[in-house]
């Protein structure tokens, strides 16, 4: 992964922009660092940050939104089932008149 703060992408660093989470830095002579902010970089700069950075955090919103489209296109299927068989019976029509009055549509 290529990103703000890797080794193949270092941070700018100064005292005041230091990201709070493990970060890869260039020192004044150029040379490549690795600031770790957890115990598996200290241990191995090569393992995965076990930080809370924004990147973890987007990774489990990102797992969270799906989880919910997810949700949302289940609904759908069942919303298009129910109005299918609501439309196909015959008081259909008093039924959708009588759940428009009680929800005020």
């Amino acid at each position: 992964m290529t990103g703000t703060g890797t080794g193949d992408d270092p941070v700018p660093a100064a005292p005041d922009t230091l990201p709070t989470a493990c970060y890869w830095f260039t020192d004044p002579d150029g040379a490549l660092c690795l600031s770790p902010g957890c115990m598996a970089r200290i241990q191995d700069p090569d393992a995965q940050c076990l930080c809370d950075t924004l990147t973890a955090r987007l990774d489990r919103l990102t797992g969270r939104l799906r989880d919910l489209e997810e949700c949302h296109e289940h609904a759908d299927v069942w919303w298009q089932a129910l109005s299918s068989v609501v439309r196909d019976h015959p008081d259909g029509r008093a039924i959708i008149t009588e759940t428009r009055a009680r929800t005020g549509r």
